[in-house]
């Protein structure tokens, strides 16, 4: 059996120890109703408008750069790939086709490029900074009722099921990136409000949501070790 590199072992206690986790953050300014009926609808708006902030990530993040070329295990499943342990920064250069036997743990999942997903064995914990119009005491009341509205939130961070693909609006790319594979992996969320201030027109059910993201590695393996230093 091949040895697995230093690299993987160091990743491991860092996984144990909790250390050095990939975090960023994610920015929503719309509208954010209860539901009323329409939830895939309003999922649908906000997972077409993070897509933006999601394939920036992808495409600026060294960490994800080479998580692309590291994520990929051979078809029979019976082997791991090791990681080169090439420099963080020749990562800059154009990701490569994956090689002939190989199958890409970030392929996409119905037209819908997640970060965290089962394959890589990851989870998320999501630190919300919730701003609407409504006084802290209105918390419950005139924007609708704050669970539900977290609730579909959540639904447009992850990738949509087909019932819901058909009754939300169209993606404004194919693929899609997004958070989630699905919301079964956030594994903790804490949530502060606040008031949305400004002099512009107060919509009823306008937000601004300030999601940091902090992505956690479940089970170490040589196809997701890097996530550990982001």
């Amino acid at each position: 059996m091949t040895a697995l590199p230093w690299s993987y072992w160091e990743a491991l206690r860092q996984a144990s120890e909790g250390l050095n986790l990939m975090k960023f953050t994610l920015v929503y300014d719309g509208d954010l109703p209860a539901g009323d009926g329409k939830r895939a609808v309003y999922a649908s708006r906000i997972r077409n408008e993070l897509h933006d902030q999601m394939a920036d990530l992808w495409d600026s993040h060294i960490i994800l750069r080479q998580l692309a070329r590291t994520a990929r295990v051979p078809e029979s499943g019976h082997s791991m790939m090791a990681v080169s342990g090439m420099r963080l920064s020749e990562y800059t250069e154009p990701i490569g086709e994956v090689p002939h036997g190989f199958v890409d743990l970030c392929a996409p999942i119905r037209n819908y490029i997640p970060i965290v997903r089962n394959s890589l064995h990851l989870a998320c914990a999501i630190d919300m900074l919730f701003l609407r119009h409504e006084e802290p005491k209105h918390l419950f009341e005139a924007g609708g009722d704050l669970d539900n509205r977290i609730k579909c939130f959540f639904d447009g961070l992850q990738i949509p099921n087909v019932q819901a693909e058909a009754n939300g609006e169209e993606p404004t790319a194919v693929p899609l990136y997004c958070l989630l594979e699905n919301d079964r992996l956030i594994s903790d969320f804490s949530v502060r409000t606040g008031r949305l201030l400004g002099r512009g027109e107060k919509k009823r059910h306008a937000v601004r949501i300030q999601a940091d993201i902090t992505v956690k590695v479940l089970r170490v393996t040589p196809q997701n070790q890097i996530l550990m230093g982001g």
